[in-house]
């Protein structure tokens, strides 16, 4: 905890520190107004200190404060996001803005004509320009100053909440894109003050000038036509803030709201010289003049904006925030680059461009909003970088009903999904849209749904880039039991029918692959045609730029030996062997070994999909040099499996999900680093997971470059056939080795030959073991369609569980290697770090572990009352079985009994034992109805503690704030009222 203080205390210092650079800044600026235009400086200072001095003025600063820290932290979405930043407050300042900087502008000069004081002003020895400058400057030192306030206290709030762990340049940046916003308004609402003499006329017209920049984000609640909606939603403060909230510095839009300041700023200086213009001494107004002046100033403003925006120098922006959430990967950079810059194809014509459209709903629920986030955050860059190559089209805030939904369904097929979430403790269902299409030409690929865990980079980029080329890379998918591309399968029957055809549908990673290549089915039944030749027979090209080959020990010894010899051919492999298919990853699909599992008895009517004998997979171990562990049990061959102890369980609340054959590989144990450093595939990894995996080890003298990938750490062995005898855990713990070696579990099997050019001819090619270039992954669950749906939905709500497996990243990484294109591995594994509540997260993490500390205790205490009450009913039942097993023991030896009293007594038993079955029922659902209701009790109270540390928080943001510039309100207003009572005799005060 005192580490904690301390930390908060450094940010809060630190924070402090950036703030005093930019206000040294900001007086460096003014500082030549001070030296070389002192009328300004003068004015300037009279209306910053009069302001202070005034006590009105703390009370519109501690209501701005308010305000601020109202819209900051009391909407719900604040803590449902989880995120330490201003993204709230973001939405809602504009419109505070509108209520506070006319309350500052208002009386700039409206106060100065009603007390009569402008003439005195006038008359200085000061142009207008110092008067208008330094008044406007004024302004913006009372704003700033407000905004320091605002920001401190509401970053005080955030350092309480995050622990001390924040991103001070995000969110420094943030109240920095507040101030231009802040500068640019109080400009207008300087012209509003020059029209009029009344401080509420005044007000209001600051007000009603700003209003239109502010509304133009919503333009959409008055207008249907896309195109207008997108055009005032540019135009908006909103938008022109929106780089500065994600920790960007833009040129773009500096510009905009310097352009604002310049023709505020000059539409003040028209208006307070309009003694001059407005009919002179001979009676001329020269107002149509001025007019055109102001809109030439306009124009030439406008067009500077125009230009920073769609020139080059809309790329120059900054990321300033410390986890760089802005900043699009190198990878990303480099494609996207390139796309940009290549405008004609090979022979000199021009190139598609590249449309990508999104569709985001107005309602989204929590997991989704770092999503939502995210891939806003990458659109606009993508917008930026792509030039005139590639064109973003957003499409936010949309209903399910709208029109651009129905265009978006009719057009893309991107409909509204029901996803659950949970809020306050409740289960809701919302239909969100959150869909991106990408076209260019006749290519397209849409994406039309974003689960939250899906990495939005990766995916957006990789389908840029394939719809993009004219050619994409060919796999091919060796066929085998598994059946990876789907099929069909006999399976038994029902009585009438011997057997039944079962289609088995592609497994999703086939999905996923058919994003970025073109993937094909191919039959080793026949040797495998690895060449595309032109018609003299010469090699052009491979024909697979990779085989994948999915549990070989299924193929026959034909389909084994054309493999084989393929990749000694130097086809690029990955192969996925298991000794132990997991069951419910792979139903039906590895022949009768899966069938047998799941239906706990052998049926010999269950066929093999090719109805034909298993080939010995010795002979491809034999080919690769390596040397799988297997042991002899009752006259058969039995793999040996590895298994880790409970204490390598990175998710230890998860009792169903994980038993101890379930091997996790973690990259930053404290054994190791597990994951080569040196191999593209596993480079990025961070976590992976291996169901029922045995290890692989190479054999000596071999003359392949046998390379470790993926290593396990501490972790022991046992034999597959004494896990499958085992009745129980503790039967199994006696079987199982002693944990403590580090086991290989996917290597790199390369020959010397293996990156030797393409031969011109096939006529002659023999198999040569020297040009194998293959991954071997010791288990197929790492391509189940659990761990596919595992990355997008990673969130188990039941016990508080994000999982961080990266099984699918690393199995697109495989094949990306075997193939050579490495371009997408750096984004399958990015992940942008954000700052966080942790105090919160604490919270919540602790009461999860307590709710799962009394479910256990609970369902323990259960357990014991059913073995009681199972015990109670077999004692009472007890002296009948010994009465019935006599009178049977004497009938077998031919002894006189009265059958009919045995057969009355095994009725009675029957009766018993049925009301005995009965109350066993009647007691385990009232156990049952117990144990929901306590759980429920539980999380309840759990939701309630987490509620009530939100709230406590929440009123701390909105007491807290407005107590030191109160403080220094009501120091400046009792100085004031000592100093007014100086020259008042005692006598009279005393009256």
């Amino acid at each position: 905890m005192d580490s904690q203080i301390v930390n908060q205390f450094l940010e809060f210092v630190y924070m402090l520190v950036i703030d005093l650079m930019f206000m040294v800044g900001l007086i460096l600026a003014m500082l030549p107004f001070g030296l070389y235009r002192q009328a300004a400086y003068a004015v300037m200072k009279r209306n910053f200190v009069g302001y202070f001095s005034n006590p009105t003025g703390y009370v519109f600063l501690c209501l701005f404060v308010l305000l601020t820290s109202f819209a900051a932290f009391w909407p719900h979405e604040f803590f449902t996001t989880n995120l330490a930043n201003f993204e709230q407050l973001n939405r809602f300042l504009p419109f505070i803005m509108l209520v506070f900087i006319p309350a500052i502008t208002m009386s700039i000069w409206a106060e100065e004509r009603r007390q009569g004081t402008d003439e005195l002003l006038l008359t200085l020895p000061a142009r207008d320009f110092d008067i208008v400058i330094g008044k406007y400057f004024a302004a913006v030192l009372v704003f700033t100053v407000s905004l320091l306030f605002s920001q401190l206290s509401n970053y005080a709030v955030l350092i309480a909440m995050s622990g001390g762990e924040l991103d001070s340049f995000l969110l420094f940046s943030t109240y920095f894109g507040y101030w231009f916003m802040g500068i640019a308004m109080l400009s207008i609402g300087m012209v509003a003050s020059f029209l009029t003499n009344n401080l509420t006329v005044g007000f209001v017209f600051g007000a009603a000038f700003n209003a239109p920049l502010v509304f133009f984000s919503k333009s959409d609640v008055i207008l249907s036509d896309s195109t207008w909606i997108q055009r005032l939603f540019d135009w908006s403060l909103l938008q022109r803030f929106e780089p500065f909230g994600r920790g960007l510095i833009s040129l773009p839009s500096i510009c905009y709201f310097f352009g604002i300041v310049v023709i505020g700023v000059y539409l003040s200086l028209i208006l307070i010289g309009r003694r001059h213009w407005l009919g002179g001494r001979d009676g001329t107004s020269l107002l149509w003049h001025y007019l055109a002046r102001a809109g030439f100033v306009s124009v030439i403003v406008v067009a500077l904006v125009l230009v920073a925006q769609y020139s080059p120098l809309n790329q120059l922006r900054m990321d300033i925030s410390r986890e760089r959430v802005s900043t699009l990967a190198d990878s990303t950079k480099t494609i996207i680059t390139e796309l940009a810059q290549k405008t004609q194809d090979e022979d000199g014509r021009p190139l598609p461009p590249i449309k990508v459209e999104a569709f985001i709903s107005n309602q989204i629920p929590a997991e989704y909003v770092r999503t939502r986030y995210e891939l806003l955050n990458l659109l606009r860059e993508l917008d930026v970088m792509g030039g005139q190559r590639l064109e973003v089209v957003i499409h936010q805030g949309i209903d399910p009903f709208s029109q651009e939904a129905i265009l978006a369904e009719q057009r893309f097929g991107i409909r509204p999904q029901k996803v659950e979430s949970e809020s306050r403790g409740a289960f809701r269902e919302t239909e969100v849209i959150l869909g991106v299409a990408i076209s260019s030409g006749l290519q397209r690929n849409v994406i039309r749904f974003i689960p939250y865990g899906m990495p939005v980079e990766y995916e957006l980029v990789r389908s840029i880039k394939t719809v993009s080329e004219p050619r994409k890379k060919t796999i091919g998918i060796v066929q085998t039991d598994a059946m990876v591309m789907g099929g069909s399968l006999l399976v038994p029957g029902d009585q009438n029918q011997q057997y039944q055809s079962v289609q088995i549908p592609p497994m999703r990673i086939v999905n996923e692959l058919q994003n970025q290549y073109q993937v094909e089915e191919v039959d080793a039944g026949a040797p495998i045609n690895l060449w595309v030749e032109d018609d003299d027979g010469n090699i052009l090209r491979r024909r697979y730029d990779m085989l994948l080959a999915v549990q070989p020990s299924k193929m026959t010894i034909e389909e084994l030996k054309n493999l084989i010899d393929a990749v000694q051919l130097g086809q690029p492999t990955a192969i996925f062997e298991d000794p132990f298919p997991f069951a419910s990853n792979f139903e039906y699909r590895i022949g009768e070994q899966s069938y047998q599992f799941l239906t706990g008895s052998f049926d010999p009517r269950v066929l093999p999909r090719k109805g034909n004998s298993t080939g010995s997979i010795q002979t491809l171990w034999d080919a690769l040099n390596l040397k799988i562990e297997k042991v002899q049990v009752n006259n058969q061959w039995s793999p040996v499996l590895l298994w880790k102890p409970d204490s390598e369980n990175p998710y230890p609340r998860d009792r169903e999900l994980f038993t101890k054959e379930w091997i996790t590989v973690n990259d930053a144990t404290l054994s190791g680093n597990r994951f080569s450093k040196d191999a593209p595939a596993t480079a990025g990894l961070s976590q992976l997971c291996f169901q029922y995996t045995t290890y692989l080890e190479e054999k000596p003298n071999t003359l392949l470059k046998f390379t470790p990938l993926v290593t396990t750490g501490t972790a022991g062995s046992i034999r597959l056939a004494d896990l499958m005898r085992s009745t129980s855990e503790e039967e199994a713990n006696t079987f199982r080795g002693a944990a403590g070696n580090n086991y290989h579990v996917v290597a790199s099997i390369v020959g010397d030959k293996a990156k030797a050019e393409l031969p011109k001819s096939a006529a002659n090619l023999k198999p040569d073991k020297q040009m194998t270039n293959v991954i071997y992954v010791a288990d197929v669950d790492v391509l189940a369609n659990f761990f596919v749906e595992l990355r997008d939905y990673p969130m188990n709500r039941g016990n508080g569980i994000y999982y961080r497996f990266q099984n699918l990243a690393f199995v697109s990484n495989v094949i990306d290697q075997m193939a050579s294109s490495n371009q997408f591995m750096e984004l399958r594994t990015r992940s942008i770090t954000h700052m966080t509540l942790r105090v919160v997260e604490e919270t919540i993490e602790k009461a999860m572990q307590e709710v799962y500390e009394l479910t256990q205790g609970f369902e323990k205490d259960a357990m014991v009352t059913r073995d009681e009450a199972v015990a109670a009913a077999q004692a009472e039942l007890r002296p009948l079985d010994e009465e019935i097993n006599a009178l049977e023991n004497r009938k077998r030896k031919n002894e006189a009994i009265d059958n009919n009293l045995l057969e009355a007594k095994k009725l009675i038993r029957q009766q018993i034992l049925a009301e005995q079955v009965n109350k066993l029922q009647r007691r385990f659902t009232d156990l049952d109805n117990k144990r929901q209701e306590e759980l429920r009790s539980i999380q309840l109270k759990a939701e309630l503690k987490i509620q009530d540390i939100q709230r406590q928080f929440k009123l701390a943001a909105v007491v807290l704030p407005p107590i030191p510039p109160l403080l220094m309100g009501l120091v400046v207003f009792t100085r004031r009222r000592l100093r007014e009572r100086e020259g008042i005799s005692k006598a009279r005060r005393l009256k």
